[in-house]
């Protein structure tokens, strides 16, 4: 497995395709347009950045092999509706717990409880998201890193993180 430092610690963070989007073929450009456009919508539910529409809508750039691109698609079809649906309802349940904690009728413990709830369900997304990353991971080349960060820097959102953390190590990517 390659070492990344703590830039994609923080970063790596990965999503799919359009949850309606079933079928085997890949998605358009327009597609994963859409589907980045969508998951932005959810990305306050878990701790890591959504990756995988970035990387998908830059296969090209990236240089991603037919292996890749499948690794990734069927990903995409295993996990893409479940993770989804989890980023749902922590943020349904987010909206909850701020409207329960003004409420007098509710204790401190059915809060404590509550948080628990919604930490497991942000423990559940963050073990789908792994899965994506490690396909990241143990895929990418060293030229893939080189343009991945090349394609970051253009993102606003990811290259200010990626501007927190610190430039990109790549002679710990191995």
């Amino acid at each position: 497995m390659k070492y990344l430092g703590p830039f994609f610690t923080i970063l790596f963070f990965c999503t799919a395709a359009l949850a309606a989007h079933n079928s085997d073929h890949p998605l358009s450009p327009d597609d994963w347009k859409e589907v980045m456009d969508k998951v932005v919508l959810l990305e306050d539910a878990g701790f890591m950045p959504t990756l995988l529409p970035v990387i998908m809508r830059n296969q090209d750039t990236l240089e991603l092999s037919e292996e890749q691109l499948g690794l990734f698609r069927a990903w995409r079809r295993k996990n893409y509706t479940n993770m989804v649906n989890i980023m749902n309802e922590i943020i349904g349940k987010m909206v909850e717990f701020r409207v329960e904690s003004l409420s007098p009728q509710i204790t401190s413990d059915q809060l404590l409880a509550f948080q628990s709830e919604i930490q497991g369900l942000q423990r559940q997304l963050l073990k789908i998201k792994l899965s994506c990353r490690e396909n990241i991971l143990t895929t990418f080349t060293d030229k893939q890193w080189e343009n991945f960060a090349f394609v970051i820097a253009d993102d606003p959102k990811l290259a200010s993180l990626a501007s927190q953390v610190g430039s990109l190590d790549l002679e710990h990517i191995q």
